[in-house]
């Protein structure tokens, strides 16, 4: 997995070289606010124009709390992504949403019924308290993706290099995706 930020046209267009399995375009922390919507541009424009072979090509979306997932579904959705990473999951409504609005998408596109996979990334306690609720919320969910980082953040942890401060929300989401 490389996540591209996708404020970078030169990175976006060089990433489709890369002998990787899958390319995360990034539009949540990789892009800073003001470049949010050039962004969505840049990646709309990578994935109409250049050719991935067969690397697989998931835009990373804002959290949908942050009120700037729909525009970066909108500003990238015809392109027709492999996928779509949602940051920050905390709840399963927030992966019901996003299942609508990929819903529509195909209906109107008249593409396959969920042919744009789906996952959730949990970087948050209260994320790893919902994970049951989490995994269940629509059979769109293709996996889960811990943030370490935000995670220890959002605990109030520091980093170490024995990652302990981590293991028990890594072995619960691990837990839960095998139980899927």
């Amino acid at each position: 997995l490389l996540y591209v930020p996708g404020d970078s046209p030169r990175k976006l267009e060089k990433s489709a070289g890369l002998a990787v399995d899958t390319l995360i375009f990034d539009l949540e922390d990789g892009v800073a606010l003001n470049q949010k919507l050039n962004a969505r541009h840049n990646i709309f424009q990578a994935l109409t124009t250049h050719h991935f072979g067969n690397i697989e090509c998931l835009v990373r979306l804002n959290a949908v709390e942050s009120g700037l997932a729909e525009d970066d579904l909108t500003g990238t959705v015809a392109a027709h992504p492999h996928g779509y990473v949602v940051s920050k999951v905390e709840s399963p409504e927030d992966l019901v949403d996003i299942t609508y609005w990929l819903d529509e998408a195909e209906l109107l596109s008249n593409w396959q019924p969920e042919s744009i996979r789906l996952f959730a990334m949990i970087e948050t306690a209260l994320g790893v308290m919902n994970l049951r609720e989490i995994c269940m919320a629509t059979p769109r969910l293709d996996g889960l993706i811990f943030g370490a980082e935000d995670y220890a953040a959002s605990v109030g942890a520091v980093r170490t290099r024995a990652g302990n401060e981590v293991l028990y929300a890594r072995s619960a989401v691990v837990a839960l995706s095998a139980a899927g």
